[in-house]
């Protein structure tokens, strides 16, 4: 999803948020959309776009071989279906015009699609995603600016809801310009966003230098930085849908090469975790369901309290609870303990 935060007209900025929706915690990530022809529509077409979606979302590759490579036609991929639904989402043309289209809304049996990837020995991204601090500078016929460009917004929105990105917009305000300006987006100096990263309690710092070189021809260049290694990629297009969609899909296969987990070959396993201090029964269910919650997390059950702190043990699925932990921002991990449980206070 995307939060933009800078100021934009009302009604644009209602739809863009329609069109954004957050992810469901349960299953938004196994939800996907096709298009509809609204004169002819071709519902079967539309029904693997959707799972493609999905599939993307999660693996961060971004070919229809994938699901070829899962086994699924279009007979299994009947199979995965929960539900489905013809929905109405607005979209902004290049003249900026809000128009609206027609898609087919398709829910996946997220255990199945999971067994499916975990056969294949494909790594994935679950909900435990960071959130990315983006920054864009754009050359045009205007200038050189930070750029502020409704069209750019809707593109950015629709990508965002693709790939399950949550995408964090600065302000703009003197405090940003202060710190960031445009020939720091431009070179990649992801250094100066340091402390914007602290302000807005993202985890990626992501920089964009897009420019019209011609009437029709546009580069950019993509710039991140996910533990502490930079990454960048440059792209050249007729379209500046086209190289964010592109820059935006090469940001995700980045994160699920950091951050995607694969099933445990051994099975499920046991992992205990001491939370402390817990004083209420509200930061108790907190905890609780914060840590059900987790994508690798089947179950979870108390095993002893004592004064202030409570012991769970946690049924695992696959690896990465680390990493969960860390990006979730609600709990921080201090110590292994000498018999392997996680010690674990509240983020501060």
């Amino acid at each position: 999803m995307i939060r933009p935060l800078r100021d934009c007209l009302a009604g644009l900025c209602l739809l863009l948020v329609l069109l954004a929706s957050p992810l469901t915690a349960d299953d938004g990530l196994y939800v996907g959309q096709g298009a509809l022809d609204p004169e002819a529509p071709d519902l079967d077409a539309a029904l693997l776009q959707a799972l493609d979606e999905v599939i993307v979302r999660l693996t961060g590759r971004a070919d229809s071989a994938v699901r070829e490579q899962l086994g699924l036609g279009l007979g299994q991929v009947r199979t995965l279906v929960q539900s489905q639904q013809r929905v109405q989402v607005p979209l902004v043309d290049e003249k900026g015009e809000i128009d609206t289209a027609i898609r087919l809304q398709v829910e996946f049996n997220s255990s199945a699609l999971d067994q499916r990837l975990a056969e294949a020995d494909l790594p994935s991204l679950g909900r435990e995603r960071p959130d990315l601090l983006l920054w864009i500078a754009i050359e045009d016929e205007q200038g050189v600016r930070l750029a502020e460009d409704a069209v750019l917004d809707a593109v950015l929105a629709e990508q965002a809801r693709r790939l399950g990105l949550d995408i964090l917009r600065p302000l703009g305000d003197a405090l940003d310009l202060g710190e960031v300006a445009a020939t720091d987006i431009r070179g990649g100096f992801l250094s100066a966003s340091d402390s914007a990263l602290e302000r807005y309690q993202a985890d990626v710092p992501v920089m964009l230098d897009l420019r019209r070189i011609q009437p029709d021809l546009w580069s950019a260049s993509w710039f991140w930085r996910i533990d502490g290694l930079d990454r960048s990629i440059n792209l050249r297009g007729d379209s500046m849908a086209a190289l964010v969609t592109s820059g935006m899909e090469a940001l995700l296969a980045s994160l699920v090469s950091r951050y995607g987990v694969r099933p445990d070959s051994l099975g499920s396993r046991r992992q205990g975790i001491v939370v402390a201090p817990i004083d209420d029964e509200v930061q108790y269910a907190e905890v609780l369901g914060y840590l059900e919650g987790l994508s690798m997390v089947e179950s979870v059950r108390v095993l002893a309290a004592r004064e202030r702190s409570i012991d769970f043990e946690l049924i695992l699925s696959s690896g990465g609870l680390i990493d969960a932990l860390t990006l979730g921002g609600l709990l921080e991990v201090q110590q292994t303990l000498p018999d392997g449980r996680l010690f674990v206070t509240f983020a501060r």
